[in-house]
């Protein structure tokens, strides 16, 4: 592999088979040029650009970032990757090490982001949070800055975009999203949800992966079991009529068709959430 472009000491664009990528590790770039062969054993992360644009988009993005920041995005994804039991899109970390560089670049100049979600992230992603405050300690650790609680919800939002599908990136519409469903429920059952059961965790993470189907337009319409669907009816009457709000909400705003099993999957979340 002969290296195409120095990016700086720790990160090189090569032609790999007639195809560019980056590639990142400590040293790759030290004293070389363009023309001179990349050694196997410093490789840490290899990533394929899929057009000449991106390429330059990147290159340009991962200039000034510097390797502590990389390695700290690296031990980030890869704790989320564990915690979580999933894998992550690897192209995450690009993303990632630039928050964290433009993170500290403010942090260091005084100015600290307000995250105006940071609750709702709290609630909505509460594993992925956890990762997010534990973040702050490897970004301390790895570059010798400490970041604020808000910046543990922007990284959460991180590792949410993460485990999406592969060039698949609406972390806000999905939060929006959730916030106006259980909005709703609030205010048609008239009562407090406890946010901290695991039926709650559950209905959140059945509506996160609901929008990211109806954003992606990978609904499913199937005919739902009819028999099943009016026994659901007939044993959680009113839970049925909550979803059955919900539902109606969801087609209008966002302009789907949902199926009757996902009627039926929301009244048995309901219904485990309001008793």
């Amino acid at each position: 592999m002969k290296i195409k472009k120095v990016i700086n000491n720790n990160i090189v664009v090569i032609d790999d088979n007639n195809q560019e990528a980056i590639i990142m590790g400590r040293g790759l770039g030290f004293k070389k040029k363009r023309g001179d062969e990349v050694d196997p054993q410093k490789i840490d992360k290899k990533f394929y650009p899929q057009t000449h644009q991106n390429a330059e988009q990147l290159i340009n993005m991962l200039n000034d970032i510097s390797l502590e920041e990389m390695e700290a995005a690296n031990e980030i994804l890869n704790l989320a990757s564990n915690k979580l039991s999933t894998n992550l899109n690897d192209t995450e970390i690009i993303s990632l090490s630039d928050h964290i560089h433009n993170a500290i670049a403010r942090g260091k100049e005084g100015i600290f982001l307000k995250n105006n979600l940071l609750w709702d992230i709290k609630h909505f992603y509460p594993k992925e949070y956890e990762i997010g405050l534990a973040a702050l300690d490897i970004i301390g650790h790895l570059t010798g800055f400490r970041l604020n609680d808000d910046e543990a919800g922007f990284i959460t939002m991180h590792i949410v975009d993460a485990q999406m599908e592969q060039g698949y990136h609406n972390v806000n519409g999905i939060t929006q999203f959730i916030q106006e469903i259980t909005q709703i429920l609030k205010y048609a059952c008239h009562q407090e949800i406890d946010e901290n059961s695991s039926y709650y965790y559950r209905f959140i993470t059945h509506l996160k992966y609901l929008a990211q189907r109806i954003f992606s337009q990978h609904q499913d319409i199937t005919p739902p079991d009819k028999m099943m669907l009016k026994l659901v009816e007939k044993q959680y009457p009113q839970s049925f009529i909550y979803a059955q709000k919900i539902i109606a909400f969801i087609e209008d705003k966002y302009n789907c068709q949902l199926s009757g099993d996902e009627l039926m999957y929301l009244t048995l979340h309901i219904e485990k959430m309001v008793q």
